[in-house]
């Protein structure tokens, strides 16, 4: 083949623009520090990058809203200690007066403290932090220009409101209260579901002849649906292929070609019959799981020990013990408090009266009325407590930074009768600082408080270590985040940048090449006849 000079002069420049464009990748790469300048260059590369920038993205913001969320906590912490110590403070000064250390004159001071200690009780609950309270979920300070300003929490006159609720109102809910309402609630769940059954499933229950009957389930309908059940099982095991293998295999003689259509037929009868067999034992199951668990608290009502100030129509001289018994009337949905109480008679002997007229509880029967109220009641204070602000820290992990001021100012304690109880820590402070500033109160009857109050310090203690392992947590998130940053940085380095030493070498290597391809140029061209004529 005839080599010619263009063809010299076409591969020459061919291969000098390729080393051109081997130099100008090599010198792009080392300017931006990225492997590629277009998609085309490496697509599965640019994926892989920008899919780890999604993800430092991402993990950015969680890292804010977890620097946000340990900010909120420290205030809340910091407030939470503060009142911990204001009722450690009162439980000091009450100590010192019930144990005469403090003198009698001192009581003026104990009251006008615990005055002032109570009104910045107050005070701390209503702290706001920027533009939220910090104890009062979502609600806002709002401005002076559209009124005063009043926080959300206000104590007037004894009675401790949120948001204009009166919590107050939970004092009146013990044990009994909620355990009858509990019972109510199951006495008309009970009721609806056998309306239910009625529409739904004529025959099947029957509302009892009375509360203290359980429901009447018809098993006819139950017996018959087995029967069925069982006459299809007869019928598909005669279809058994293992005794008539014919039926199913088309190369044997006998074989059946409408065997698996009656099969299925069959089978699919067999589903239906069992479905509806589950579907009636479901709601039977259900309607019996209520009617036990009413049962169950029957019995916890009835077990509750009733300590009650006596109160009775029956003339008394002089008692010598007084026995209360709680019942429920199954029958008629009533809480009956019955009195024993033996009492001396003028000749010195003692009589055992029974008096069923005691006041309070006695014929609080548990209907309509008495189930809203409990429903709207118990309603009101779940949803009341769920104020508060809630950061979302991670993929579908949310956290709550704050707490509702009412789980700092209600705390449960033990009453003189042993039962438990739930106090305000407004009421309790009212109730010291009343006592503290009458002036026939001597000061060691002060130590009737001291109880209630280590009860109110170990509440706010408990709360105090809640916010610790909340703090922990997002502690142990921030170490996490700050290792999948590295991690996603890495993912992201791996994928668009460049080694520089190595670009460097690949640069210096294009450089000879070029320059060697020059060199070699120059002498294989041959000359022009203008050379010639030169």
């Amino acid at each position: 083949m005839r080599i010619t000079n263009s063809m010299l002069v076409n591969n020459l420049m061919r291969n000098l623009n390729q080393n051109l464009n081997r130099l100008d990748k090599y010198n792009n790469q080392l300017a931006t520090g990225r492997k590629y300048a277009h998609i085309s260059d490496d697509p599965v590369a640019l994926i892989y990058g920008q899919a780890a920038r999604n993800k430092l993205a991402r993990l950015s913001h969680y890292q804010r809203t977890v620097g946000s969320a340990q900010d909120w906590l420290r205030q809340v912490e910091t407030g939470a200690r503060d009142l911990q110590e204001r009722i450690a403070d009162i439980y000091t000064e009450v100590v010192g007066a019930s144990t005469d250390v403090n003198n009698i004159s001192d009581k003026n001071n104990i009251a006008e403290l615990v005055k002032q200690l109570r009104d910045h009780y107050l005070d701390t609950l209503n702290t706001s932090f920027g533009d939220k309270f910090v104890y009062a979920g979502y609600n806002t300070p709002g401005n002076s220009l559209s009124g005063p300003i009043t926080g959300p929490f206000q104590f007037k006159d004894g009675l401790f409101t949120y948001n204009g609720y009166d919590m107050t109102a939970l004092l009146q809910i013990d044990s009994i209260n909620l355990t009858s309402g509990k019972i109510a609630n199951l006495n008309f769940e009970i009721y609806d579901m056998l309306q239910t059954l009625e529409r739904t499933d004529p025959g099947l229950a029957a509302a009892p002849a009375a509360l203290g009957l359980p429901p009447v389930i018809d098993t006819t309908r139950i017996d018959d649906l087995n029967d069925k059940i069982a006459d299809v099982l007869s019928k598909i095991s005669a279809l058994d292929p293992n005794i008539h293998p014919g039926l199913i295999d088309p190369a044997e003689p006998d074989y059946d070609p409408i065997y698996n259509v009656k099969a299925e037929d069959l089978r699919g009868e067999l589903n239906v019959l069992q479905g509806q067999l589950a579907d009636i034992n479901g709601k039977v199951d259900s309607l019996k799981e209520k009617w036990d668990k009413r049962d169950e608290l029957i019995k916890e009502l009835t077990s509750i020990e009733v300590n009650y100030p006596l109160e009775s129509t029956a003339p008394a001289l002089s008692i010598v013990s007084a026995d209360y018994v709680l019942a429920y009337d199954a029958a008629t949905g009533k809480v009956n408090v019955t009195l024993g109480y033996t009492d001396i008679e003028g000749n010195g002997q003692t009589k055992k009266i029974v008096n069923d007229s005691v006041n309070g509880l006695t014929n609080k029967i548990m209907h309509e009325p008495d189930r809203l109220e409990y429903s709207e009641f118990t309603a009101m204070l779940d949803v009341l407590r769920k104020d508060v602000l809630s950061f979302d820290v991670g993929p579908g992990v949310s956290m709550d930074v704050t707490f509702n001021g009412i789980d700092l100012v209600l705390f449960k304690t033990v009453a003189d009768d042993g039962q438990p109880v739930i106090r305000n820590i407004f009421t309790l402070l009212d109730d010291v600082y009343a006592m503290a500033s009458d002036p026939s109160t001597r000061a060691s009857e002060l130590g009737v408080f001291i109880r209630e109050l280590q009860d109110a310090q170990n509440h706010l203690l408990t709360k105090v270590a809640e916010i610790g392992g909340r703090t922990r947590r997002l502690e142990l998130l921030e170490v996490r985040y700050g290792m999948d940053e590295i991690g996603y940085e890495q993912m992201k380095s791996d994928a668009e940048d460049v080694d520089a030493a190595e670009v460097i070498m690949y640069l210096k290597m294009a450089e000879a090449v070029y320059q060697a391809a020059l060199s070699s140029g120059a002498r294989i061209i041959q000359p022009t006849l203008m050379d010639f004529l030169r």
